[in-house]
């Protein structure tokens, strides 16, 4: 099963913009899934997040934040796939 990836984000976030772009072409690289939530419509992850998007969460865990490439998420992913993330 394909590793799938939250990314935390609020409206009008231009660096969210970016980072979409990026999980858009992971996905369709076949290397993750993904999904994106909204902070602003959850107080808990509102406080937790705030300004400080995006967030790319991988089984609770912080993968990147505000800025990732492709490269560095295929690199990664690639690390989750053979476990050697939290090693």
């Amino acid at each position: 099963m394909l590793p799938h990836i939250q990314m935390m984000s609020r409206r009008d976030c231009c660096l969210c913009e970016e980072a979409k772009k990026v999980l858009e072409a992971a996905a369709v690289l076949g290397l993750c899934r993904w999904e994106v939530v909204n902070v602003d419509r959850d107080k808990a992850l509102l406080v937790r997040y705030g300004m400080d998007v995006p967030v790319l969460v991988l089984d609770g865990k912080v993968l990147f934040k505000h800025r990732v490439s492709i490269e560095q998420l295929s690199d990664a992913l690639a690390a989750v796939v053979h476990g050697e993330v939290g090693a």
